[in-house]
């Protein structure tokens, strides 16, 4: 089946892996280029692209007319997404004959969009999961065709999760891509009255609110820990970064924000304290029991 890869970080060359090995002619690839700033501790889909000699583009805007024109000139039978930042429009989705297809590290229709792992975390679920679907108008929202789910465990964190996913995308997409392929999957649409999405999310969205539980806030840490910009707070005017932590579920006299231990670390939450396992600031070394931290 001729096809198009559309994608980018760990799950774009996962994808791309899948593809070949299921015996998918993949004609070109569309990726991004690498953001100044961002931690590309990623593989590089452009570079695994390269080494099979597949065509290899970056266009800032992918629905422009000329990039239709090249499409309708390649005439995908498939067109395939896996972390693209961009949404499909219609003139290029319909330059596929069998359908475009997306693979979302949700269990759909539950957070759809951007920052999709991080929420999963931040909102403290038990379970995520990928999910195959048409690409339809909306983002996220076309008919289902399979999924798996994928246990959150209270050990993970952002970066244990993200692997979890990716190995469970390149392993069901080894069985998802022949039976897509022969016509074996069938399309559910999705319920919307369970779809949920929460945004984008900057490195200042990272910032810790004391008032919330100890649990809350744990959840932001693991959601947000390395690779990822991390979860903080300030203290005597700098930012201290809160990298790992263990929520306390013990009621405190202390209002939220104030440090209540230094040996183990504790910080008041508006239910409980948490405990600060790794942290990264200058200032640390100056901590005093009843220092207040910001936030």
């Amino acid at each position: 089946m001729k096809t198009v890869v559309f994608g980018y970080h760990d799950m774009g060359c996962s994808g791309l892996q899948a593809l070949l090995a299921a015996g998918y002619e993949v004609m070109a690839v569309f990726t991004h280029a690498d953001v100044p700033g961002e931690n590309h501790f990623h593989g590089s889909l452009a570079q695994q692209a390269a080494e099979q000699g597949i065509a290899v583009f970056m266009p800032e805007d992918i629905n422009q007319p000329s990039i239709v024109a090249q499409l309708r000139a390649l005439a995908p039978e498939a067109i395939f997404c896996f972390s693209y930042r961009q949404a499909l429009n219609a003139e290029i989705r319909a330059c596929a004959s069998v359908g475009a297809f997306n693979v979302h590290a949700s269990l759909l229709p539950a957070h759809r969009g951007r920052a999709h792992l991080n929420w999963a975390l931040i909102k403290g679920d038990k379970e995520t999961g990928v999910t195959l679907h048409r690409i339809t108008e909306r983002p996220d929202a076309g008919p289902i065709l399979a999924q798996q789910r994928v246990a959150i465990t209270p050990q993970d964190d952002v970066f244990s999760l993200h692997n979890k996913l990716v190995a469970t995308s390149a392993a069901q997409l080894a069985l998802w891509l022949p039976a897509l392929k022969a016509g074996r999957l069938t399309e559910t649409e999705q319920d919307e009255s369970q779809a949920s999405s929460f945004g984008a999310r900057k490195p200042e969205d990272g910032e810790i609110y004391w008032q919330q539980s100890a649990d809350e806030v744990h959840n932001l840490i693991r959601a947000l820990t390395r690779p990822w910009p991390g979860a903080f707070s300030g203290y005597q005017g700098q930012r201290i970064i809160i990298w790992q932590s263990r929520a306390i579920n013990e009621s405190s006299p202390q209002p939220p924000g104030p440090l209540i231990s230094i040996s183990p670390l504790m910080v008041a939450c508006g239910s409980g304290a948490l405990e600060i396992l790794q942290a990264e600031c200058v200032a640390m070394a100056n901590m005093a029991v009843g220092d207040k931290l910001s936030g």
